[in-house]
């Protein structure tokens, strides 16, 4: 057991401790390749992808027609497991949110689209946040994007809606929706 929790220390502090903290580090690659899974998997599992894909043009860089490349800013320092980002989620706008990163490599994102992001909630609409610390939060930040399929692949779809019954202690968004038929 203490080496468990031995491995699970180093592996938080696997892309270098920050020496200004004994708890902080920085994100590496494959958290940032997980976190990006968390948003896609969860865009797909609510069925926000139409909202990428408005009249006039999708949102983000056109990719296809069909798929579009989001931003996201990641803060780089992560402290006790918790990270913050900022991107779009449509149809809610863009929007700053604290993940958590698991030892089994998911990401769990905190905040419920359900109730829209208000601005009493720590993870809120960026409409509600100070412009100047916003804009110093995407300069400061690193920049990556995810891609959103207007159309995802059955079996994309599936995989996104298993990881998020893992991540939401077995609630999918996708499967409520769809099991809800009238009678």
């Amino acid at each position: 057991m203490k080496r468990l929790v031995i491995s699970l220390i180093a592996l938080l502090c696997f892309a270098r401790c920050d020496g200004q903290s004994t708890n902080g580090a920085k994100i590496n690659p494959a958290q940032v390749g997980a976190l990006k899974e968390a948003i896609t998997d969860e865009i797909y599992d609510y069925g926000y992808e139409g909202s990428f894909f408005p009249e006039g043009g999708p949102v983000g860089q056109a990719v296809t027609e069909s798929e579009t490349r989001v931003p996201l800013y990641v803060n780089p320092a992560i402290k006790n497991g918790e990270g913050e980002v900022i991107y779009k989620l449509m149809p809610y706008g863009e929007v700053f949110r604290i993940f958590h990163l698991h030892a089994n490599g998911l990401v769990v994102l905190d905040g419920d689209p359900e109730i829209g992001f208000p601005a009493t909630q720590p993870d809120r609409k960026t409409v509600y946040m100070d412009d100047s610390t916003l804009a110093s939060m995407r300069a400061d930040w690193a920049r990556v994007s995810f891609e959103i399929f207007l159309n995802p692949q059955s079996r994309v779809l599936q995989k996104a809606i298993e990881r998020q019954k893992l991540r939401n202690n077995g609630f999918s968004a996708w499967e409520t929706r769809h099991s809800a038929k009238p009678n």
